[in-house]
């Protein structure tokens, strides 16, 4: 079971897990660039699925919904696509980020059951709030998926215990407050952030929103962090070499982005 070998692979090492949007920049390049990804290192890999409306999400993975939206990727499509990487690198968690009207539009039992068949490991839907989420925990038990739920800086204590004991899987700590997107300046923040959080739950904590070095990976590891997610730096590394080597038929595109991978993985 998919779920299984999440929880299996929270018990070892801390990973790097790329964030990719199913479709972008193509669904033939989208299948090899996850290929890429876990070839260079990468321990899981998170999943979005093209949407219009991304609203926890900056220009760089706003971008990558784009592209792939105009690929001709649909929700349908994209959970074949997500099946066809579970069946190249099965041993990979596959982590889905999807929004609430997608899964509501797909229905949550039909679409928990598709994406646990397709090989996914657990679901986060960013936008379904924890007062709102018990439907979705159920479909997720049903279907063998971990729910995974998001936390934040400014979570008071109270909520975060609750939501801790509402998540399977792992919780999702966001960085920052605010949408996803490279930033810069002092970690420490960061760091004690993380290392609150894992000393506050029973779940495993995986960090995400603005990481882009191998550095701060290594000091969200240090801290506490067993999944640290990356994606708007890497949307970024896609989109430029997509529009840079698009007449090499990808060759280019999953080369760097495989380059870029293998860099953040150095940390762990």
């Amino acid at each position: 079971m998919s779920r299984t070998r999440l929880k299996r692979l929270l018990k070892t090492a801390p990973v790097v897990s790329p964030f990719l949007v199913l479709g972008d920049p193509t669904p033939e390049l989208s299948l090899e660039l996850a290929k890429a990804a876990v070839d260079a290192g990468a321990g899981a890999l998170e999943i979005g699925f093209p949407y219009g409306d991304p609203v926890a999400d900056g220009p760089a993975i706003q971008r990558a919904d784009m592209r792939a939206l105009s690929s001709g990727t649909s929700t349908s499509s994209a959970m074949r696509l997500l099946a066809r990487i579970h069946e190249a690198r099965p041993k990979t968690p596959l982590n889905l980020l999807v929004y609430g009207n997608l899964v509501h539009a797909y229905g949550f039992e039909r679409f928990t059951k598709d994406a646990s068949a397709a090989g996914a490991s657990s679901l986060l839907v960013p936008d379904v709030p924890l007062e709102e989420s018990a439907p979705l925990k159920r479909a997720c038990r049903e279907a063998g998926l971990a729910h995974v739920q998001l936390v934040g800086p400014l979570t008071a204590a109270e909520r975060l215990k609750r939501i801790d004991r509402m998540a399977d899987g792992f919780l999702y700590l966001v960085a920052h407050q605010g949408i996803t997107g490279v930033r810069a300046g002092d970690f420490s923040e960061v760091e004690s952030l993380v290392s609150r959080t894992v000393s506050a739950v029973r779940n495993p904590v995986c960090l995400g929103f603005g990481l882009s070095k191998s550095e701060q990976i290594a000091r969200a590891f240090a801290s506490g962090a067993r999944l640290a997610v990356v994606g708007s730096h890497l949307a970024n590394v896609i989109g430029e070499a997509w529009e840079a080597h698009r007449g090499d038929r990808g060759e280019k595109v999953v080369s760097t982005f495989g380059s870029a991978v293998r860099s953040l993985c150095s940390s762990s």
